[in-house]
Parts: C-alpha cells; structure tokens; sequence
C-alpha cells in the first residue's frame, strides 16, 4: 500500500525544489531522512512531502504555514496562517503534505528531522 500524493510534478519534491531548506541525510527505498532548516526571516520555496512522515522538531520556531495549488503549471497560493509556536522537541506523526512553504518568523534557525516513509507507515502493533 502506497500513501503517496501524485498532485504535482517530481520537480516539487522537497528535496529538488526547495534544496536551500531540505538536506539528505540518509536515503533507501524504504525511507528518506531529512534536516529541514529554515533561517530566520526567509520563507522556503514552494514544495510537497509526498509520502508519510514523522517529524522532529529539533528548534521550532513561529512560522507562517503557506499552502499553494498548481495552476497552469505554476503554483499560487490558497492560504496562510500563522502557525502555534511547538513545545521544543515535539514529534508529531503526519500524511503526505501537499504544495506548501513556510515562513520563519523567529529570530533563530527553524530546524526538525523528516524521516519519511516511502510505502506508508506500519501498522499499528496491537
């Protein structure tokens, strides 16, 4: 079972379209690790997640959340909000993440590890 989202081009993957802010840390056919980091002040290029996740934010931060849907080919924004600050070392478990951006709104580093699963994630133990 393969949860992955096919809304746009390959050349939105994260780590192709926003190289400045997602680095590979390790990579398999089963799993991509990312370092997400986004500088203060700076808002990140245009780009989705397309296959379940798990994310450890490392230093949150205030950000913007800005969502985006392709038209003719070229992404436009849909939305913004100004995201909760997260406690320090939150993890959190998400879905495939459309076309989005964020915005570091703090005055340091925006910073989690993305390890993503490439054919879903597991089942639940019982």
């Amino acid at each position: 079972m393969l949860l992955a989202i096919q809304a746009a081009p390959a050349s939105f993957d994260a780590v192709a379209a926003a190289p400045n802010s997602h680095r590979v840390l390790l990579e398999d056919e089963s799993i991509r690790v990312l370092r997400v980091e986004v500088a203060p002040g700076v808002t990140e290029a245009v780009h989705e997640h397309r296959w379940p996740s798990v994310m450890y934010f490392e230093q949150p931060g205030p950000i913007t959340y800005i969502t985006y849907k392709l038209i003719n080919g070229k992404p436009v924004e849909t939305e913004r909000f100004n995201a909760p600050a997260l406690a320090k070392s939150q993890t959190v478990r998400g879905e495939p993440e459309g076309l989005h951006a964020i915005t570091n709104r703090g005055s340091a580093p925006f910073v989690a590890i993305r390890t993503e699963f490439k054919s879903g994630f597991l089942p639940k133990r019982k």
